[in-house]
């Protein structure tokens, strides 16, 4: 059974300490944009298609916008880092080419409906501070990027955790007095639960797993066996290969086979029926020839017994 896969962060102008330079608003709405150098991950993106709403481009103008706009709890202006543009991953766990196989139309429906379902469930959890949704099909998997800017509130505050349940959890507790530990498990809390919401209102439906299923530990027996097990298998793999490979090749040079045999006996044929046509041309310039012959030799008796023609 395939396993959801439902990932959301937040970003801001700049990279936050410790993580990659890309990880900004601009790089994150080039990458769902599909921009030439944007994507890690694949050599040749090609254009997104747009789901809902506007560009993920427009999105990263919007969201620097209300970055210049927004204040902290004491009205400074926001960190470079401060987090400003909720973005969304949802993949459909089974492999592109199994859901775009032409022999298999309903797994291509399967994913149309699951699709439609994603972009309901975002649609709910954002609201109208959803902004943009694109669907991404250049990967080894069909997914969508949802993008989604708060809004300002009271003393042009982001209202933030009105759209981020991870981040609604920290802040109750860290107004209930949780240190930073306590702050840390409300907020994972709450990121699992959404995670569980997800499940319950789309996954569930289209038979994905909610989390992968645990590795077990495994003695050294086992392990080996296992192991060995694996190696057969790769290697019958390769024999399977390698004769389908070779039987491919009898096929083709059998069918090529038989389309020689079959040209060379059609031409041996045409040949014969030009012979043959020659021939009784022969036959017929020899019968015209006779005949004249005989013609002449009747108009010369003719003559010498006085019965000319035309008499």
């Amino acid at each position: 059974m395939s396993n959801q896969f439902l990932h959301i962060g937040l970003y801001g102008p700049a990279a936050r300490k410790g993580q990659p330079v890309w990880s900004t608003i601009a790089g994150i709405v080039q990458e769902g944009a599909g921009a030439p150098g944007a994507a890690r991950d694949v050599a040749y993106p090609t254009v997104p298609t747009l789901l809902y709403g506007i560009s993920p481009i427009e999105v990263g103008r919007i969201a620097l916008e209300r970055a210049e706009q927004a204040r902290d709890a004491i009205g400074r202006r926001l960190r470079r880092d401060g987090a400003v543009l909720v973005a969304a991953v949802l993949s459909y766990p089974v492999k592109r080419n199994l859901v775009e196989d032409r022999d298999a139309p309903d797994a291509r429906d399967l994913y149309t409906a699951w699709r439609a379902e994603a972009v309901a469930w975002c649609r709910g959890q954002f609201g109208d501070t959803l902004l943009s949704i694109v669907e991404h099909h250049d990967e080894e998997y069909l997914h969508l990027h949802a993008y989604a800017v708060p809004t300002l509130g009271p003393g042009r505050r982001l209202m933030l955790e009105a759209i981020h349940p991870g981040r609604a959890a920290l802040k109750g507790a860290e107004a209930e007095g949780e240190d930073k530990k306590g702050q840390r498990a409300a907020y994972l809390g709450a990121m699992q639960r959404l995670q569980d919401a997800f499940h319950a209102a789309v996954s569930v439906r289209y038979g994905h797993a909610r989390l992968r299923p645990r590795r077990r530990r495994l003695d050294r027996t086992e392990h080996l066996l296992r192991r060995e097990a694996r190696a057969r298998e790769v290697e019958l793999e390769r024999a399977y290969a390698e004769e389908t490979v070779q039987v491919r090749s009898e096929l083709e040079a059998e069918v090529l086979r038989r389309f020689g045999a079959a040209l060379t006996e059609s031409r041996r044929r045409s040949a014969a029926l030009v012979e043959a046509r020659d021939v009784d041309r022969h036959h017929i310039d020899a019968l015209n020839a006779e005949c004249a012959r005989l013609r002449a030799e009747l108009a010369s008796r003719d003559a010498d017994f006085g019965f000319g023609l035309g008499r």
